[in-house]
């Protein structure tokens, strides 16, 4: 038998026991019931605290119609017995309403806490976070404009076959930790973690204006924090990491996709499929940062850059334009 089946026969067992309690022959003045009614509140209670509202409800009822009927059938109702009735009735369901109410409010935040951390993993902003709970933002799917990432780490599969699983885990977890604080210090949005790659977006699921530059300063970010982790783990004995991270701008419909039982949110479209093409060409051009001419003309401040000529990729019908981003001192984006 289950939990739930027990506590709901624990219920009756006890609105039943208060019941036969309350009409047991008293004998001599009705008053005598004024504590066994009371008696009624514990169900009550415990349907809220268990079930929620419905079952908050439906045991205040059982017990109204219980005291009514022996008011009914055991007293001559005169006008104050028809009022202490009125009262206590009143009385069983404002405490059902209260505390069905209260728990089924605590359910509903636990069950939005852990849609969250489901849909959008451990590195959600309050900002996200506030908008979805205040219901200013659709997981149905939208078309939206968006920059999308992806960090790729390079020469991976060699460290693994190298380290035991153990270290595997230490070392990529150490680098997934430290560019997922980036980006969502930058407004972005970690989608999922593909091996060692990483997929987030700018501008969605809550719109943001210059995500473009959001995108762009959480990629420069990203290189200067990778020397950092790679200090780190170089004092554990690990050799450095190398990324390539890949930007571009465009539509992508936006919404929570999977099966009933696992959603994720996810970005379907072109332009997810465009950036992680950007990403993988670092490789060719012996880069770590490449971006599409749409994120390029989305910047509002200035980034040394030099575009590379027209490549045509695999899956995507025009050939790129895309621009390599130097570790040099800056030069506005309009020299470029």
């Amino acid at each position: 038998m289950s939990l739930n089946a027990m506590k709901m026969g624990a219920v009756f067992i006890l609105l039943a026991s208060v019941a036969v309690i309350h009409h047991l022959p008293m004998g001599g003045f009705l008053g005598t019931h004024i504590l066994h009614r009371e008696l009624f509140f514990f169900p009550i209670v415990l349907a809220g605290l268990w079930f929620g509202l419905k079952a908050a409800l439906f045991a205040s009822v059982a017990a109204s119609v219980v005291y009514a009927h022996f008011f009914t059938h055991n007293a001559d109702v005169h006008t104050l017995s028809a009022a202490v009735v009125a009262l206590q009735v009143a009385g069983f369901n404002l405490m059902a309403l209260l505390t069905g109410w209260m728990v089924d409010r605590q359910r509903r935040q636990r069950r939005e806490r852990d849609f969250l951390n489901d849909t959008f993993g451990k590195y959600v902003s309050s900002e996200v976070r506030d908008e979805i709970i205040g219901g200013r933002v659709t997981l149905n799917g939208e078309l939206k404009e968006v920059t999308v990432m992806f960090a790729d780490l390079r020469d991976f599969t060699c460290l693994v076959e190298s380290i035991s699983p153990r270290e595997v885990v230490t070392v990529i977890n150490t680098y997934f930790k430290a560019m997922s604080e980036i980006i969502n210090a930058h407004h972005g949005l970690v989608l999922q973690f593909i091996g060692d790659e990483i997929e987030a977006v700018f501008g969605a699921p809550v719109a943001l204006d210059n995500h473009q530059q959001y995108a762009m300063d959480a990629a420069l970010e990203m290189r200067t924090r990778l020397s950092q982790v790679n200090l780190e783990l170089a004092n554990q004995g690990y050799p450095p990491l190398r990324h390539g991270i890949g930007l571009h701008t465009g539509k992508v419909v936006a919404a929570n996709i999977g099966s009933p039982r696992r959603l994720s949110y996810a970005m379907v479209g072109e332009t997810v499929n465009v950036a992680s093409r950007i990403q993988a060409l670092n490789k060719d051009y012996d880069t770590d940062i490449l971006i599409s001419d749409a994120v390029r003309a989305g910047l509002d401040r200035c980034v040394d850059m030099s575009p590379l000529p027209r490549v045509n990729v695999k899956g995507i019908r025009d050939p790129l334009l895309v621009h390599r981003i130097e570790p040099q001192p800056f030069v506005c984006v309009g020299d470029v």
